[in-house]
């Protein structure tokens, strides 16, 4: 190892920055970069898991985030060559990078017997949930389960990557009442295939399990107190004057409703197990129009009247009421045995509601819009253009607090 110096005090260090004539300097201690004789024309990287208002200064939370901002994302060539060691007998010949809607990027790597995906999930120095395991777990459970998801290949835990099978097919289509039916058969036979399993520690919790009424609550002003600190005109006039008024009338009602079982657990008889991301807009229909459910990143054990209102209310789905009305009497027969499934769900759709209209301002969020951005690319040239497309998307949803669906 070369060009190793070590300096006992912050002057030593900094004026040895600026007799190297650094570049970029990177440290984990705010006090060197905001010192006043930090050189100038070198760039000022803090590392770690805090945060600076100084502009002049660059935050980055792990060596990966480190790598991409100042030598670029990964290229064709280390796509291929971590293909190859997550799967030394597969035989690489090509790669292409697939724009995604979440925040794993995925890429379509060719090999001589055909195409597979390569998820790259969110470094986990920026967000701690084990996705990667998640969706192994769940992928390996569904297909030992006969259920139409994409065969797991291989996995790596030391890259957090997944190579699975590649599906070739056209978007599922919300307005098809033959693919809504599948997606609802997908779900029957889930949840069966819960009630199959002999332990129920084989899952955890499904990421944001809502297992009471409070689980909801806390989760939607948890994501209103991240909005708070942003600095935006048109979206505190939005939260002020609309989501907060209805979020505390919400509550109240809920409450009311729920006032014997707000804090209570739902009993585990009563739990299944969900993708907690499920929907058309995560389904590929084949030619012969035979749906294949994918991305499993959130799994596990949850309260049927989330995934239920879920099905509802994502902005991927962009389901009409009458198609509304038609999955939860799909559900409510599915889910018949829960005496206080109607009860739940009446009671709790309006919160689902506010904490989906809260989802879609994550644009405004600094911690949110690395992930997006490491997903999406061309998002990067029009930030403030998705932050108030996503702004009146909320809007939208928010209407849905008002609505009865029982």
């Amino acid at each position: 190892m070369q060009n190793v110096f070590y300096a006992e005090t912050r002057d030593e260090k900094i004026n040895k920055i600026a007799e190297l004539k650094l570049d970029v300097f990177i440290d984990d201690l705010e006090e060197v970069l905001t010192d006043k004789s930090f050189p100038k024309e070198t760039r000022k990287v803090l590392f770690g898991s805090g945060t600076i208002t100084d502009t002049e200064i660059s935050t980055m939370h792990s060596w990966r985030e480190v790598g991409d901002e100042l030598f670029g994302e990964i290229d064709s060539s280390v796509i291929l060559a971590g293909a190859k060691y997550v799967c030394p007998d597969l035989n690489c010949t090509s790669v292409q990078r697939v724009e995604g809607r979440g925040n794993s990027k995925i890429f379509r790597v060719e090999t001589s017997d055909g195409s597979i995906a390569l998820k790259v999930y969110p470094d986990l120095a920026v967000d701690n949930r084990l996705r990667r395991n998640a969706e192994w777990q769940a992928l390996n459970f569904l297909q030992q389960n006969k259920m139409r998801v994409p065969r797991p290949v291989q996995t790596d835990s030391e890259l957090n990557w997944s190579l699975i099978e590649w599906i070739d097919g056209a978007p599922a289509e919300p307005r098809n009442q033959a693919h809504l039916d599948q997606a609802a058969s997908f779900i029957k036979n889930l949840h069966q295939a819960s009630h199959a399993i002999t332990s129920g520690n084989e899952f955890g919790l499904a990421t944001e399990a809502c297992l009471n009424p409070s689980f909801i609550e806390n989760q939607v002003n948890n994501r209103l107190a991240a909005l708070e600190s942003v600095e935006d005109s048109a979206l505190r006039e939005f939260i002020d004057n609309d989501l907060s008024p209805t979020l505390a009338r919400t509550i109240e009602s809920t409450r009311r409703l729920m006032v014997d079982n707000y804090d209570a657990i739902l009993d585990k008889k009563y739990w299944t197990l969900s993708p907690s991301d499920f929907g058309l807009h995560n389904a590929i229909a084949s030619p012969q129009g035979d749906l294949v459910f994918f991305d499993f990143e959130y799994f596990g054990w949850d309260d049927p009247v989330k995934l239920t209102a879920d099905v509802c209310l994502h902005p991927g789905m962009s389901l009409d009421e009458n198609a509304q009305q038609r999955w939860i009497s799909e559900a409510k027969k599915l889910f018949a045995d829960d005496s206080n499934f109607g009860l739940r769900l009446n009671a709790l759709y309006p919160l689902y509601a506010i904490r989906w209209a809260l989802i879609m301002l994550n644009e405004y969020r600094s911690d949110k819009i690395k992930n997006r951005l490491n997903a999406q690319s061309r998002m990067q040239s029009d930030i403030r253009g998705a932050q108030l497309k996503q702004l009146e998307k909320a809007k939208s949803m928010l209407k849905n607090a008002d609505r009865t669906v029982l």
